[in-house]
C-alpha cells in the first residue's frame, strides 16, 4: 500500500464517516431519549432516496433542491410516526419495540420493492463524476458536498441540544424522564420532536447521497447496520460517542477493506462491534444519555 493510496482511503473514509454520523445521530437520538431501538431507521434514508429519484426523473429536480422539500416533509412524517406508533411503544417492553420496528422495516422493504422493483436505481447529475485533484489524491465533488451538508446539520443538532432551552429539555428527558416531568418539562413534546428530528436527519442523509449512491429496497439495511454498529461502539445513547464512532467505523471499514478485501468490509465492522461488546459493553464512551 503506497502513501497515495493510504491518503486517498483516509479521505474517502472521512467523507463517508460524516454521512454515517448524520444517519447515526438520529438512531442514537431516538434510543437515548425514548429508549427505543428503531430497526426501521435505515429505511427512512432508503425511502428518501427513492423520493429523490422520483423528483429527479419526473421533475428534473437536483437532489439538493429535493432536500429542501424532503427534509421538512420527512420531519412531518416523523411527527406522524410518533403520534401513530412510537407514542404507543414508549411504555411497552423492548421486545415489543423490536418486533414492531422490525415489522415496519420489512413492510417498507416490500412497499419499495412493489413500487420500484429490486433493481438498483440512481441519478446522474452534472457533478456526479466531477472531482478535484489535490496533489496525489482526488476529491469526489458529490461526496464532498454530501459530507459538508452532514457536518453542518450534525453540528447544528449538537448546538441545538447543548445551547437551546428545548435542547436542554431533550437532554433532561433522556437523563431522567420522571425528573424532567417533575420539573415541568413537556416530555411528550420532547419525544415528538426527537423522533421528527431523527427521521428528517436520516432522510436528508439519503437525499444528499443520491448523486453518487445507488438505491434498492434493501439499501436501508446497510444504513441500519452502520447506525447500529456506531451506536454500540460509541455508547448507547451517547451523542458525542456516535460522532466519534462514525469516523472510527468508516476508517475501520475502509482500511480493513483495503488491506483484506472489500467484500469483508461489513464483517470487519461487526468484528469491531463484537470486540467492543466483549471488552467494553457500555461502548467506548460509556453508556450514558445524550449530553
Amino acid at each position: 500500500m503506497t502513501v497515495e493510496v493510504a491518503l486517498q482511503t483516509l479521505l474517502s473514509a472521512l467523507l463517508t464517516g460524516c454521512i454515517y454520523a448524520l444517519i447515526a445521530v438520529g438512531f442514537t437520538l431516538v434510543f437515548g431519549v425514548l429508549d427505543i431501538v428503531n430497526f426501521a431507521h435505515g429505511n427512512v434514508a432508503m425511502l428518501a432516496m427513492f423520493a429523490t429519484y422520483v423528483l429527479f426523473h419526473a421533475f428534473g429536480l437536483d437532489p439538493y433542491v429535493s432536500a429542501l422539500i424532503l427534509a421538512p416533509s420527512f420531519f412531518l412524517l416523523g411527527l406522524a410516526l410518533y403520534q401513530g406508533l412510537f407514542k404507543k411503544l414508549v411504555e411497552l417492553p423492548h421486545s415489543t419495540h423490536i418486533m414492531v420496528t422490525l415489522g415496519l422495516m420489512i413492510g417498507t422493504d416490500n412497499l419499495a420493492n412493489f413500487i420500484f422493483g429490486a433493481d438498483l436505481r440512481g441519478v446522474n447529475t452534472s457533478y456526479t463524476t466531477a472531482s478535484v485533484v489535490l496533489g496525489d489524491i482526488s476529491l469526489q465533488v458529490a461526496r464532498a458536498m454530501a459530507a459538508g451538508v452532514a457536518v453542518v446539520v450534525v453540528s447544528g443538532i449538537a448546538l441545538f441540544l447543548k445551547y437551546t432551552d428545548f435542547g436542554k429539555s431533550i437532554r433532561a428527558a433522556a437523563s431522567n424522564r420522571l425528573g424532567a416531568k417533575v420539573c415541568g418539562i413537556n416530555v411528550e413534546r420532547v419525544y415528538l420532536i426527537s423522533v421528527a428530528l431523527a427521521v428528517a436527519a436520516a432522510a436528508l442523509a439519503g437525499t444528499v447521497m443520491m448523486p453518487y449512491y445507488l438505491v434498492s429496497p434493501v439499501t436501508g439495511h446497510e444504513f441500519l447496520n452502520k447506525a447500529f454498529a456506531i451506536t454500540v461502539v460509541g455508547g448507547m445513547g451517547s451523542f458525542g460517542g456516535a460522532l466519534v464512532a462514525s469516523l472510527i467505523v468508516a476508517l475501520v471499514e475502509a482500511f480493513g477493506g483495503l488491506l483484506l478485501s472489500p467484500t469483508l468490509a461489513n464483517a470487519i465492522v461487526f468484528g469491531l462491534l463484537i470486540l467492543v461488546l466483549l471488552f467494553r459493553p457500555s461502548g467506548l464512551f460509556g453508556q450514558r444519555p445524550i449530553h
